[in-house]
Formats: structure tokens, C-alpha cells, sequence
């Protein structure tokens, strides 16, 4: 089933491709609640996405939603915030890098990311770390 997302003003807009007689039944069901295909997705999906990417980081007592705490409107704060809390959960491409801003420590004060300066050097970040996967690939 592929999925498809499409920027859309401030929201996104996700396309699934599903059968007619799938998509009769969400249509039912939402009528039957009194809810928008969108709204009957979102209640659909809600709980199996608390359960799974609910975590409790290292070294921490309280456990964390990783979208609420991760979540950035902007790029590069929002990786910085994932890497932080669920490495993980990096694609391959955004594990170099976080590789490229653990290694320059332009970008650290205290052991901590600063974001700031992450932010205005995304964009050498980004060239930087795609140099590195060229000369450094299989």
C-alpha cells in the first residue's frame, strides 16, 4: 500500500491507496461516528502510535511520547531532537548527519547540541554529511 505525502499549507496531506471496498468501509464507519475520513484515521491510529513510539530514554525515570518531544517545524532542530532522544530512529542519511554535528564541536556547549549554530550551517551540515556518504560508501 503506498503512502504518499504532499505539503499542503501548514497541514500535510497523506494519500493512501486502499481498495473500494476498504475505503466504502472507512467511509461507513466515519458516518457512523459522525466523522471526517481524516478525524476517523487519526482515532483509528492514536493508541497504536502511543503504544509504539512511547519510550523511556536512558538514564531517564519518565517515559516520553517521542513525537511530542522530538517534533520541530524546522528541519534541523527536529533531527537534533529526535538523535537525542531515539537514535534509532534515524534513517541512514540523517545518521550521517548527526554524525557530522556530534563530530564538530562548533555545535556543542556542555555536552549539549546548540541549535542555533546548527541551524545556520544546515546547509554545509547537509553537504558535508552527503561528501561523506560519497567517499565513504559501498
Amino acid at each position: 500500500m503506498p503512502v504518499i505525502i504532499k505539503k499542503s499549507g501548514s497541514n500535510d496531506r497523506l494519500t493512501l491507496r486502499i481498495s473500494s471496498k476498504d475505503k466504502f468501509s472507512l467511509e461507513l464507519l466515519a458516518q457512523k461516528k459522525g466523522l471526517t475520513l481524516s478525524a476517523l484515521f487519526l482515532q483509528l491510529i492514536e493508541k497504536p502510535l502511543k503504544a509504539e513510539l512511547t519510550i523511556t530514554p536512558a538514564g531517564e525515570k519518565n517515559s516520553v511520547y517521542i513525537p511530542d518531544a522530538a517534533y520541530d517545524p524546522l528541519a534541523p532542530d527536529r533531527l537534533v531532537k529526535l538523535a537525542m532522544i531515539a537514535p534509532e530512529l534515524l534513517t541512514e542519511s540523517e545518521q550521517v548527519i548527526w554524525k557530522v554535528i556530534k563530530e564538530d564541536m562548533d555545535y556543542w556547549k556542555n555536552e549539549n547540541p546548540v541549535l542555533k549554530p546548527i541551524r545556520d550551517s544546515w546547509l554545509v551540515i547537509q553537504n558535508e554529511a552527503k561528501n561523506l556518504l560519497e567517499q565513504h560508501s559501498n
